[in-house]
């Protein structure tokens, strides 16, 4: 090493804040944009705090912030120290040329603040390395991802004008305009589904519902089987069932061979080589399983992240989310809190998520034995939560008369379009949920 070091840039600016500050005075239409991007915090100095807050607080109230009024507001609150009676107020207006660069100025001002607070958060992280004991590490690690993840997504702004949305939303239309007709969201591999739904979209909370024995488990593989041979990644929480059940119902719907004769052990010789076709084809496609009973909802969120961190997932499944626990919790209390954390998760990671949920027995009792979105377990708050809502029924379970191969998914709430009955192939030999079964 040669011994020289390199002079670290300081996370703030003096000059920019004071471009900043003294281009409003110059230009007051130029105050929205600004207040649009940063906030009293993102200031350095404490003077310039209490300045922007001053122009906040008079812009608020349609009144000039020029000199003169900022002096006045400063005098009023008790701080003309702060402003040296009103003469860097002076010095700010008349050592800034112009407003043209405002926003330029202001983009340093945000860039430094977001340096700072990544300055900070890594000493508490650093800090809460050296007080947490070895059984803590796991949890300290998904704490940090969390809030590294959402000082990332606060960097960019939420506040829009209705211009600014309107733009937004042309270059969407724009965007599916150029991608010639193709789903907006991600392809569930269900042609019937995703017409009706555009797909599976970042940020969607989907719950699926059903009573047992209607395939639900068998839907969310089919589902997720189309996602990843689409090319994306999806993460699986199988709650449930083993994960190697969950293989093997992959290698049936891969191989064509029906999964009662794999688990028996009756494969014939010809079918070998179809299972070994099955076995390769399912290696190909990249997937993630979290095998594990009662999870809690804290640690759902904890390995969701640690695979969008490390392996950028494109979507979470489910199976289910009624079998999510929160220590401490009454039932309904504990459903509420789960539909709320996974929304959120949805919106954190910009990923969809699919939870399978179950359906009330009273559904059995009724004449017609569809079940409705009132019917999910504990239902008001995923019913509130999910953006949609697929219910899931194959008539055959009721009514030995049905055709075996024809299941229903009703969408009862889609936010990205019509909802409605829609008829699916359902294969009881692989278990496997297509828009044409195959034998």
């Amino acid at each position: 090493m040669s011994g020289r070091t390199t002079a670290r840039v300081p996370p703030h600016s003096a000059e920019a804040e004071q471009a900043v500050l003294g281009g409003m005075m110059l230009a007051p239409d130029s105050q929205p944009m600004v207040a649009s991007r940063l906030s009293v915090t993102d200031f350095y100095r404490r003077d310039h705090q209490q300045i922007f807050r001053a122009i906040e607080g008079l812009a608020g109230k349609g009144k000039p912030f020029d000199a003169v009024t900022l002096g006045e507001w400063f005098e009023s609150h008790g701080m003309a120290e702060l402003v040296n009676g009103g003469a860097y107020l002076i010095e700010l207006a008349s050592t800034t040329p112009s407003a043209a660069n405002i926003g330029a100025y202001t983009e340093i001002v945000a860039g430094k603040a977001t340096r700072r607070r990544l300055i900070a958060l890594a000493s508490q992280i650093v800090d809460d390395g050296f007080d947490a004991t070895e059984q803590d590490a796991s949890q300290l690690v998904s704490d940090a991802i969390g809030r590294l993840m959402q000082l990332n997504h606060s960097v960019g702004t939420c506040e829009y004008t209705g211009t600014e949305a309107l733009k937004a939303a042309w270059s969407e239309v724009v965007r599916c305009y150029e991608n010639g007709g193709a789903l907006p969201g991600i392809s569930t591999g269900l042609k019937t589904y995703d017409n009706l739904t555009g797909g599976l979209h970042d940020g969607d909370f989907v719950v699926i519902g059903a009573r047992p024995a209607m395939g639900k488990t068998a839907l969310m593989g089919s589902m997720v089987e189309g996602v990843s041979a689409g090319g994306k990644r999806p993460g699986v929480f199988s709650l449930e069932q083993p994960a190697a059940q969950l293989g093997l119902r992959r290698i049936s719907a891969m191989s064509g061979v029906a999964a009662a004769r794999i688990r028996a052990g009756a494969i014939d010789e010809h079918e070998w080589p179809k299972l070994s076709d099955g076995m390769r084809m399912a290696k190909d496609r990249p997937m993630w399983v979290y095998d594990r009973p009662a999870a809690t909802l804290n640690e759902v969120v904890a390995v969701a992240r640690k695979w969008k961190h490390q392996h950028d997932i494109d979507c979470i499944f489910i199976d289910y989310a009624q079998r999510i626990t929160v220590p401490g919790a009454d039932r309904i209390t504990e459903v509420a809190t789960v539909a709320r954390g996974l929304k959120n998760l949805a919106r954190e990671l910009s990923v969809p998520v699919v939870a399978l949920a179950q359906v009330v027995k009273d559904v059995d009792s009724r004449d017609d034995k569809r079940p409705k979105a009132g019917d999910l377990a504990n239902s008001d708050e995923l019913t509130r939560e999910a953006d949609q809502i697929v219910m899931l029924y194959r008539p055959s379970v009721h009514n030995p008369q049905a055709p075996q191969t024809l299941a229903q998914l009703w969408i009862e709430k889609n936010r990205h379009g019509p909802t409605g009955l829609r008829n699916v192939a359902f294969n009881p030999k692989t278990m496997r949920f297509a828009d044409e079964v195959t034998e």
